[in-house]
């Protein structure tokens, strides 16, 4: 399954050049299209709230109960049944089939270590929950190893053990520890896989907390945002959060977290100059400040799974609603079935599709088996997005894109079929 999935990624894409018009067929670099300014000036509404604070709040628990995957960390039960988190740790990437570390064909000799590592029969029949918050970004993994494995011996990009990044100042639920106790199986607010003990910091439940529902805090809205804490450079991603705990006329000063030598968490206070990079609390929620947050990506590189400190498609859409305050699923078919207002495409003509899309709020995101997009807005009646893009078609020849890039729906696929006649569902998280 997983192999189909990053086939379907690797696999997807149109060159195009701006016609006189100004238009373009595929992906565009028209200069007007390629920056907020455009897009936000032809958003008649744009600046208009769509939800206030206790309206995010409250949509937010409709995508905790519509998103198996989303958790209200505070919430979070102080034990799980053995059981459940043995399924949860049993559920790794299918080793059975060839695949490559560093261009060479792995053993099945390393393959048995790493299915060792997860530990599995020293899970109790019921397991304490234990508190950690992140130090630093890491990556989440499927199997308990920060080597990656890949389906093909030239690939470097789409890495199968890959799940996500978790950025600095996240709450995380340890519910496991690997067998060489190098790696936590850990439950984020919307993901959950191994990562390194080095990066995860823990502390008790109510200093956790603070982590987990923050009351005063500073949210990255710029594309990432780098700060210097415990002799190091800590990067954030868009839409990370910094526990506020002073201000001043000119300066924040945040609580960074720091992991000791054994393991438990220390906070560093940092002062900040204040900056256009970082919003006291949320954005307001309205469709100008998506896609402005949406922009701030323009030209990134894609980054599979969180991968190079950037986005892929679906990580791109959720860190532009957490600047919001909205909570999102982190892959794209549970974005597609998330709380929100669904159109579904069904059997409908490219006509009736364009008219669907087109009578869509900026901001609502386009799905397609395997990608998801950040619906523009139009000009002179086509649609246009901008997303984080592995590789598209023409005519059958694949181009590997691997960028943040905006287009219209023209892109193809292998089989020929444009974006626009894959599209499945349309949502608007409102």
């Amino acid at each position: 399954m997983i192999k189909n999935f990053l086939f379907l990624c690797i696999t997807l894409m149109l060159l195009a050049v701006p016609n006189g018009k100004g238009e373009a067929a595929g992906i565009t670099t028209y200069e007007k299209f390629i920056v907020p300014s455009y897009w936000t000036e032809h958003n008649p509404d744009g600046d208009k709230i769509v939800l206030n604070a206790a309206a995010v709040e409250a949509f937010n628990k409709k995508v905790v109960a519509a998103s198996p995957s989303v958790y209200e960390m505070a919430n979070y039960p102080k034990q799980v049944a053995g059981k459940t988190v043995a399924a949860y740790v049993g559920n790794y990437t299918d080793l059975s089939d060839d695949m490559y570390r560093e261009g060479k064909l792995v053993s099945d000799n390393y393959k048995n270590i790493l299915r060792a590592q997860t530990n599995a029969a020293a899970i109790p029949a019921e397991v304490t929950v234990r508190y950690g918050v992140t130090v630093r970004r890491t990556n989440v993994r499927n199997l308990p190893t920060g080597e990656g494995l890949f389906y093909y011996a030239s690939d470097r990009n789409f890495d199968a053990l890959q799940e996500t990044a978790l950025d600095p100042s996240e709450a995380v639920a340890i519910l496991h520890t690997s067998a060489n106790g190098y790696f936590y199986y850990v439950q984020a607010y919307n993901y959950r896989g191994w990562v390194s003990k080095f990066d995860v910091a823990e502390t008790d439940r109510s200093t956790w907390l603070r982590y987990a529902a923050p009351k005063s805090f500073l949210t990255v809205v710029d594309r990432d945002y780098t700060l210097k804490a415990d002799g190091e450079q800590v990067f954030f991603q868009q839409g990370s959060r910094l526990q506020m705990s002073d201000k001043k006329d000119s300066t924040y000063t945040v609580k960074i977290p720091v992991r000791t030598k054994d393991g438990k968490l220390q906070e560093e206070k940092v002062v900040l100059s204040r900056n256009a990079s970082l919003n006291e609390g949320y954005l307001p929620y309205t469709t100008n400040n998506l896609i402005r947050g949406a922009f701030k990506f323009y030209g990134s590189v894609y980054g599979w799974g969180g991968l190079r400190n950037s986005v892929d498609c679906s990580s791109f859409i959720s860190n532009v609603y957490r600047t919001v305050g909205i909570f999102l699923p982190r892959n794209a078919d549970e974005q597609e079935t998330s709380a929100g207002i669904h159109k579904k495409m069904g059997n409908m003509s490219s006509a009736q599709r364009a008219n669907v899309v087109k009578g869509l709020t900026p901001g609502s995101t386009l799905h397609m088996d395997g990608h998801v997009m950040f619906y523009l807005g139009s000009s002179n009646d086509t649609p246009y997005a901008i997303h984080s893009l592995g590789s598209h078609y023409t005519g059958g020849t694949r181009h590997s894109t691997m960028q943040v890039v905006v287009s219209d729906l023209n892109l193809q696929k292998s089989s020929g079929n444009t974006y626009l006649d894959e599209l499945t569902t349309c949502v608007t998280f409102r």
